[in-house]
């Protein structure tokens, strides 16, 4: 029994020893690949420098050639400068013989240059100062920007304004003929209606005067008619002074003249005498 135990963990142990061996031998395996693939993307770089520093040392060698040449012939002008100021040392030496003549003028010449120095020094401050007032109205130039563009768009609106009401002058004889032709066609029909309605609405004071009256019959003569637009049928309040004397009612109505009965119980239609007036009130 403790035999086949012992067997069995040698054989558990065995097999965790080449799990483990197995495991890192895949890792061993995946990290190869991994520094192969590094080595061949390492190799492509190399080549590409490679290739570069080719094309930079030919690019140098020819650089140098184009400097060879250059100073080769850099060297053949300096030479043929070296000559040349040789022929003006020559030239130069045959003349001092003249500049001692020409100093008092150089003398005058430097006077001149010191006070042309000066007056160079004037203008540098003056044109400083120009520079600070340039300063100074560039920076207000946005605000005046915006005070002309304010300006464009008010007379912009002043211009449209001006066409506005130019077109209404224009028009206005137009719409004036169009008012007065509504004003007269609009008078017509209240003149139309003026004489075609009852021409009293209730509530309306209609003053008359030289009344005649026959209490007998109970009856008043009225110098009122449909000219007042008095019809048939009509009730009045008569007064006088602000006094309420009695109620009548239209009975027979002419152009001119109407007569109106008496209405029993309301006031005293005898006081009628003692006036010469009277007020309708249409009820």
């Amino acid at each position: 029994m403790k035999a086949k135990k012992f067997t069995f963990v040698l054989l558990f142990l065995t097999l965790t020893v080449l799990s483990v061996g197995g495991w890192k031998a895949f890792s061993d395996n995946s990290e190869l690949n991994r520094l192969e693939d590094q080595l061949a993307g390492k190799s492509g770089r190399i080549a590409e420098l490679e290739k570069v520093i080719d094309e930079a040392t030919k690019k140098s060698k020819e650089t140098l050639e184009f400097l060879t040449d250059g100073i080769d012939k850099r060297k053949s002008e300096a030479e043929e400068a070296e000559l040349s100021l040789k022929n003006k040392r020559q030239q130069l030496e045959s003349q001092q013989g003249g500049l001692s003549f020409k100093e008092d003028e150089i003398g005058k010449l430097s006077m001149n240059a010191q006070e042309m120095k000066k007056e160079i020094a004037a203008v540098k401050k003056e044109i400083e100062h120009a520079r600070g007032r340039m300063v100074t109205l560039s920076s207000s130039l946005p605000a005046m920007e915006d005070r002309v563009s304010g300006l464009t768009a008010s007379i912009g609106n002043e211009e449209q304004r001006e066409l506005e009401r130019k077109q209404a002058l224009d028009s206005y004889e137009v719409i004036t003929s169009i008012y007065q032709q509504h004003y007269t066609l609009t008078l017509s029909e209240l003149q139309n209606y003026k004489y075609a309605r009852p021409w009293l609405e209730r509530g309306e004071k209609l003053s008359v005067t030289n009344i005649q009256y026959d209490f007998q019959a109970g009856f008043l003569g009225l110098p009122a008619g449909k000219d007042r637009g008095l019809e048939k049928g009509m009730t009045f309040a008569v007064r006088a002074n602000g006094r309420n004397i009695c109620r009548i009612k239209i009975h027979e109505v002419s152009p001119r003249n109407s007569v109106g009965m008496i209405i029993p119980l309301f006031g005293n239609p005898v006081d009628l005498r003692k006036y010469k007036s009277f007020d309708l009130i249409y009820l």
